[in-house]
């Protein structure tokens, strides 16, 4: 994006934003690339930048941290391989080794993440590295920058000779000096080195009872620091050696780095990488700060719509300061592409412009931006500003000039992919001329069909926005009871300017207000006062737009929660009865095999009698449930009841052939008939009843039949209350257990499924509340575990 005023960063605050940004950068060249970036104008760049700023972010947010332990820079390393013949330091190459493993590790990081951070990842394997370049340079240089003793078998060689020649040199020096203390011809003290020699201290007016060559003087002068005669051999002996180890180190180091410069080009093209790298993580370390987001960009839109969205610079200031930031949101689209902001003067007329220009500048340069997420961005090819008092001594122009010369600009090179802000539109010069001259190139930017926000005054261009199309009238709203601005913009109504009731307020003398009064008009103070009404009717029509946006953004959270807990219950219904399924597959595939082995032990060993039943009890005990002894098929008859069998008609009491339920029979319709048995009654076949006869009524008149119930056959052990509210599962169960207890069950099994337990704890409540109930459980595993409640009742 080109922008044409040379002080737009500063007049928009994005060079705060940048400076921000570095002094969280590890790299220099990092740095340097923030402080002096360009808005992007390829849009396929600036998505990459967009989507690697919010990967990263989310990595910031949620995921492990980054394995950095290095992140510096490269450069001068960078340098000193182009110069042939020079070698880098075993501690440059530290340097380098931290920086190369730091490399690896992010790159294994980032590919154990390849779904999560895909763009990160393309970024840091856009090039090959040779990872043996780093084995190279381990096997030389140790964790602290050193050359290690394995680098070469010489170097090896020469530092033993160098430990055996000190230790040597030491032994002598020791002696000596034990000697010279025992004179008092020494200070006493330790062995010390002076001119890379090791000496031993001795007194000043000593000198010449020690032989030997002086090598310093103390600085009081009274010690002398000397290499005794009976060392110097061994002293020159160490330092060949020293010499030695010092040309095999340049060698080895001079090697590897040979071997780096072969690779100089790979080196460059990672260290580019790594300072994007650098630049990406600040950028979201700042977004991370701001609370910033990816909104949606529209790269060939044509409207932008801010929800929510906070000045940069104001919520920085708010961490520091104690004061709460109020959000704009405002929409540009093509059928209103200017808004007109006016109002009192310190209403945050100034701060809403800054605030779209500051996050559209944001976006295009790759960085979140503090807004909700469902905002929408297009991208624009130009940026135009005419912001706050300005004049150019250079070119001798006065304010007003400036100005002028700004909106020239915006009139000569504007279009439809054009972006521009203006604050106090016309100020500067004769409120009726400049009202006029602004009036006209607004006009001209209409024409144009350019995007802007402005601010101004002028009650002219109040009424040009209100019967121009493609400008709209904005307000930022202001509490008439306080006088006091609450930064809230308000679209669709001109703003006022409270000059009147402010000046009574700080106690203006009435005769001045009254003069003042009859000057500006009644006809213009009825127009403000209408203004105001409108701008309190917009305010409560926004207030309640708002609230209703709530209730919608809070019904859908629940119909969602409520689908994935629908769906979860589902899906744990559906695992249950897998799981019981396989289970029961199992236990009677198990218990047919070990009926088929028992019969085959019967045949086989051709079993007496004795032995046979030995083998049935053993079966029995491996059975999952009992195997019933074979008893002939017995007709179920209530104590009581006499069967006398026969025809059946309309009257007679009858008995259920397969259950102890009797009752009478009150109706026949062809093949079926009804019996009430109690309070119920019950559609059937004639074929399934019995005749019977029942025992005599007793003292108060009442028949036994009534002690058997209908519910009999409507028992079940089992109820499925998955996915059921517990409202609609309650009436349920308390009808199950009505009729399994009147049908004389002992036991009942509920579904519910695990799901969020509502349900579980709501059924299990109710059966423990209940006097005949002997225990409530979970089912065994295999059964389901606690997705299903066993109840007992007592006898």
């Amino acid at each position: 994006m080109k922008y044409y005023h040379p002080r737009t960063y500063e007049k928009l605050g994005f060079d705060v934003i940048l400076q921000t940004v570095a002094g969280t950068l590890m790299t220099e060249e990092a740095k340097e690339r923030c402080l002096n970036f360009q808005p992007y104008s390829d849009p396929e760049k600036l998505l990459t930048s967009l989507r690697r700023t919010e990967e990263f972010r989310e990595l910031l947010i949620y995921d492990d941290p980054l394995p950095i332990k290095q992140f510096h820079s490269m450069a001068y390393l960078l340098k000193k391989l182009e110069v042939k013949g020079t070698w880098l330091t075993a501690d440059e190459l530290g340097r380098f080794l931290g920086w190369a493993q730091t490399l690896l590790g992010l790159r294994k990081y980032l590919q154990q993440r390849e779904d999560k951070y895909p763009e990160l990842q393309l970024l840091i394997n856009r090039n090959s590295f040779s990872a043996y370049l780093i084995k190279d340079i381990e096997a030389i240089i140790d964790e602290k920058g050193n050359v290690r003793d394995s680098a070469s078998p010489l170097l090896n060689q020469v530092r033993r000779n160098i430990y055996t020649s000190g230790n040597e040199l030491r032994s002598v020096l020791n002696k000596v000096l034990k000697r010279a203390a025992e004179k008092n011809w020494s200070p006493g003290g330790e062995i010390t080195i002076r001119n890379d020699r090791l000496v031993i201290p001795v007194k000043a007016d000593a000198k010449g009872r020690v032989p030997g060559f002086v090598q310093d003087i103390s600085q009081s002068g009274n010690t002398l620091f000397l290499e005794p005669a009976e060392s110097l051999a061994l002293n020159n002996k160490l330092k060949e050696l020293k010499l030695q180890e010092q040309n095999e180190v340049i060698r080895i180091l001079t090697d590897v780095t040979e071997q780096l410069r072969q690779h100089k080009e790979e080196i460059a093209s990672f260290h580019k990488i790594m300072v994007e790298l650098d630049f990406v993580r600040g950028k979201a370390k700042l977004a991370v700060k701001l609370k910033a987001v990816l909104p949606k960009v529209e790269v060939y839109g044509t409207s932008m719509e801010l929800k929510e969205a906070y000045y940069p610079l104001l919520v920085l200031r708010s961490e520091e300061e104690t004061f709460e930031v109020v959000p704009l949101s405002v929409q540009l689209t093509q059928k209103e592409r200017i808004i007109l902001i006016s109002g009192p003067n310190a209403g945050g007329k100034s701060v809403s412009l800054k605030t779209v220009g500051l996050l559209q500048l944001m976006l295009q340069s790759g960085f979140l931006v503090p807004v909700r997420e469902d905002s929408v961005f297009r991208i624009f090819d130009t940026l135009f500003i005419d912001l706050g008092d300005e004049q150019s001594v250079e070119n001798d122009l006065s304010t007003y000039t400036s100005h002028l010369f700004q909106m020239r600009q915006m009139g000569d090179n504007m279009n439809h992919n054009s972006l521009f802000l203006i604050d106090e539109f016309g100020s500067g010069t004769d409120p009726k001329q400049g009202g006029s001259i602004a009036e006209s190139f607004l006009e001209r930017f209409v024409i144009q069909r350019a995007y802007g926000i402005i601010t101004t005054h002028y009650g002219n261009l109040k009424n040009y926005a209100a019967n121009t199309k493609g400008i709209a009238n904005a307000a930022m709203q202001f509490d008439k009871k306080d006088l006091k601005p609450t930064y809230k913009l308000i679209v669709g109504v001109p703003g006022r300017s409270y000059a009147l009731d402010i000046a009574k307020r700080v106690g203006v003398h009435y005769s001045i207000l009254k003069k003042a009064r009859k000057k500006i008009g009644e006809e213009t103070i009825q127009s403000e006062e209408l203004i105001d009404e409108l701008e309190s009717r917009q305010s409560r029509l926004n207030t309640l737009l708002e609230k209703s946006r709530s209730k919608e953004k809070e019904l859908n959270k629940l119909l969602k929660e409520t689908q994935a807990e629908k769906d979860e219950l589902k899906q744990q219904k559906k695992q249950i009865l897998n799981e019981a399924k396989r289970d029961a597959r199992k236990l009677i595939k198990d218990a047919n095999r070990r009926i088929e082995q028992t019969i085959r032990e019967i045949r086989e060993n051709q079993a007496e009698k004795q032995q046979t039943q030995k083998l049935r009890e053993e079966l029995k005990e491996s059975m999952p449930v009992p195997i019933p002894e074979a008893k002939p098929k017995e007709e179920v008859v209530p104590e009581g009841i006499q069967i006398v069998g026969g025809e059946i008609s309309q009257g007679d009491w009858v008995k259920l052939a397969d259950g102890k339920t009797v009752g009478q029979l009150i109706e026949v319709k062809g093949k079926r008939g009804v019996v009430e048995s109690g309070s119920m009654r019950l559609q059937t076949k004639l074929s399934q009843l019995v005749k019977i006869k029942i025992p005599e009524k007793k003292g108060n008149g009442s028949v036994r039949s009534n002690n058997y119930s209908l519910s009999t056959v409507n028992a079940r052990m089992e109820l499925d209350l998955m996915g059921k509210r517990v409202e609609e599962a309650l009436p349920m169960l308390e009808k199950m257990v009505d009729d399994a207890r009147l049908a004389g069950l002992k036991t009942i099994n509920i579904l519910h499924g695990k799901g969020t337990g509502v349900l579980r704890e709501a059924v299990r409540k109710y059966l423990n509340d209940l006097s005949f109930v002997k225990r409530v459980y979970d089912a065994p595993m295999e059964m389901g575990g606690d997705g299903w409640t066993i109840c007992e009742f007592k006898n």
